[in-house]
């Protein structure tokens, strides 16, 4: 159940951000661009980011709606399983394994990246603007985790299988359209 009053019928993160559209429309432009835009990352390895990192921070809602978002993009259910298990095990591309122990310490000890760091990516094969669009997944999921997890945001299963769905089909598109609708 939701911790505060204005978001006491929410029955996901989108009620919040469409229950005060003017105030979340940018960020939702924002996460269509980073989740959804061009990138040398696909939606799926972004997706996988997403999740990786709500596992990090025990995020149940946030794992939930990017587990079903990454089924929908048909990847198996055991890579997901997989990835928020042991992702150094999991059957995912090996240029995605750094990103994602990269996306461990930036969520876990920020304060500890070191160019070393980038290097790596780098030596992954991943471009400068690769490297930073991963910046911006995890950075991105580590405030909306928090958003979440402090609002009390819980969702279920048949709300993240819808979520996830329209998510892989169309983006963030309708939600962000529904919030400047909203907004003016």
């Amino acid at each position: 159940m939701p911790y505060l009053s204005q978001s006491k019928d929410a029955q996901g993160v989108a009620d919040v951000f469409l229950r005060d559209s003017a105030r979340y429309a940018p960020l939702l432009q924002f996460i269509e661009s980073v989740m959804v835009g061009g990138s040398a990352l696909t939606k799926a390895d972004r997706e996988m980011i997403a999740a990786h990192v709500s596992k990090l921070n025990g995020c149940d809602f946030c794992r939930g709606a990017h587990r079903w978002t990454l089924m929908a993009l048909d990847v198996d259910a055991r890579t997901v399983e997989a990835v928020e298990t042991d992702p150094e095990a999991a059957e995912i591309d090996d240029r995605l394994r750094p990103i994602l122990r990269f996306a461990t310490k930036l969520t876990e000890r920020p304060d500890t990246v070191r160019q070393s760091d980038i290097d790596q990516l780098r030596a992954a094969g991943w471009s400068d603007q690769a490297i930073e669009d991963a910046i911006n997944v995890i950075a991105l999921f580590n405030y909306v985790n928090r958003l979440v997890d402090a609002l009390g945001i819980k969702g279920d299963e048949a709300y993240f299988r819808q979520v996830g769905t329209a998510i892989a089909a169309h983006g963030y598109t309708p939600l962000i359209k529904s919030a400047l609708r909203k907004a003016n």
